[in-house]
């Protein structure tokens, strides 16, 4: 079975848009969420329409999370916040109900699914050293466990040993973290996604360019912080 995975979109609709019309991922017979489809972006209500559509599978995130009013604002930034306040001014009643039906973790065909650390996934842990990696691979077990929350696509390996190659072999990388489609921050802008190929055993991580500029300025039209419309140029 092939799965496009995605994660972080971030009320980027522009972003969404070209990830699930980019050619790579149009075979796949599965797509799942790994959660902060909202949040930074000006298109919450709108790619939260899309991935409810589409995906077959979906986790929460702490935008998510924080926009329904489950977490505090007090767990962001001050960008976040902003973000948070705003978006909960443009989801409708039955946003926020579905929301607070998500998983935090869930297991999928066999694999984990999380958006943060499957160690504690309500922590909202980020996985970004050897030890926190170790961690989430013992935790998952004999699982191969995916998940979201550092924007980064990489990889770790059960002794704890990072990559952050295009591709590779599941049973090499037990954790992998997807990437970011709506707030890459590798230093690379365009939108990234996974793919995985449950049959082969086989990840590969896609990178597809969109306009960057459309969704920089629907942030700044938006009223949002200038700061997060000038970051999705930077890929940061």
């Amino acid at each position: 079975m092939l799965i496009r995975v995605i994660s972080d979109i971030h009320s980027n609709l522009t972003a969404l848009k070209a990830v699930l019309e980019d050619s790579a991922g149009t075979e796949a017979e599965k797509t799942i969420c790994l959660g902060d489809i909202t949040g930074y972006g000006s298109h919450p209500a709108e790619c939260m329409n899309l991935v409810k559509k589409v995906c077959d599978e979906v986790i929460t995130g702490n935008h998510d999370q924080g926009a329904a009013g489950l977490i505090g604002v007090s767990h962001f930034n001050p960008d976040g916040r902003s973000a948070i306040e705003w978006t909960r001014t443009q989801l409708k009643q039955h946003h926020l109900d579905w929301i607070k039906t998500l998983p935090l973790q869930t297991f999928y065909h066999g694999i984990s699914l999380s958006h943060a650390s499957i160690k504690s996934p309500s922590s909202w842990t980020y996985i970004l050293n050897t030890t926190e990696a170790y961690e989430a691979i013992m935790e998952a077990g004999r699982y191969v466990s995916l998940y979201g929350h550092t924007h980064i696509g990489m990889q770790w390996n059960r002794r704890g040993g990072c990559s952050d190659k295009s591709h590779g072999y599941l049973a090499d990388w037990p954790l992998i973290n997807c990437g970011s489609v709506g707030q890459p921050r590798d230093g690379d802008p365009r939108a990234a996604y996974l793919l995985v190929n449950t049959e082969k055993g086989t990840f590969q991580h896609v990178r597809v360019r969109y306009s960057v500029r459309l969704a920089a300025n629907a942030i700044i039209e938006s009223g949002l912080p200038e700061n997060l419309a000038k970051r999705l140029y930077l890929g940061k």
